[in-house]
């Protein structure tokens, strides 16, 4: 029910094909179903007879995509399924989630590369030191700071390259020794002695869910 993409390519089995790891555990095996994905994602003829020591990062990143695209998994969750491939293959990966999604099926997207997440999820969720900070459709991201409801999402719109760089102070906390109250209140322009004193709870504006009690 469920088929994770993980990070590390490290994940593959040294000692088997990969070809017969992106199988799986299905009976008949879906070679032709593998094959079609392999060639999608522009991996070589042959590819599946290989070990995973013969191939490139970004070649073992593709397979492990493969794996999880070729199941029939009603969730699948990818932990950055895109770094050390191209960014065709990136766009073809995630256009193929999009069509289980609207098949659908769930999928988990964890990625550092916003832009792709803004370009293909149906909802984003903003991660500060752990936490949830914020979770939005994904077009209010593409609309701007404007849209969105707390501080740290709309201090990461305007660092992105595109929306002029503009770096905040500070840096985030390390999960041994997280201060008190709103765990983004020591970079926040907002913060107040409330912000410091609890954590603010989860609270529904403007069609999403914001974790800040400044959000309007």
């Amino acid at each position: 029910e469920i088929a994770l993409v993980p990070q590390s390519v490290a994940f593959l089995d040294p000692l088997m094909r990969v070809g017969r790891q992106a199988d799986g555990h299905k009976r008949p095996y879906p070679t032709e179903r593998r094959r079609g994905l392999f060639k999608r994602f522009g991996l070589p003829e042959g590819t599946e007879e290989l070990y995973p020591f013969q191939l490139s990062g970004g070649m073992a990143r593709r397979v492990l995509v493969s794996t999880a695209l070729i199941s029939d998994a009603r969730l699948i969750i990818a932990d950055e399924p895109t770094p050390g491939i191209s960014l065709d293959q990136a766009l073809e990966a995630l256009r193929m989630f999009r069509e289980i999604a609207d098949e659908g099926r769930a999928v988990i997207l964890i990625t550092h590369d916003i832009d792709l997440a803004f370009s293909f999820a149906d909802r984003v969720a903003v991660f500060y030191a752990g936490t949830t900070v914020e979770t939005a459709p994904a077009a209010d991201f593409r609309a701007g700071p404007d849209a969105l409801r707390h501080p740290y999402s709309q201090a990461l719109w305007r660092a992105l390259p595109q929306n002029g760089f503009q770096p905040i102070d500070g840096f985030q906390p390390y999960a041994g020794d997280l201060p008190e109250g709103c765990l983004f209140a020591p970079r926040c322009p907002l913060a107040t002695d409330e912000c410091r004193r609890r954590t603010p709870p989860i609270r529904e504006v403007r069609g999403g869910e914001v974790r800040c009690i400044h959000a309007t």
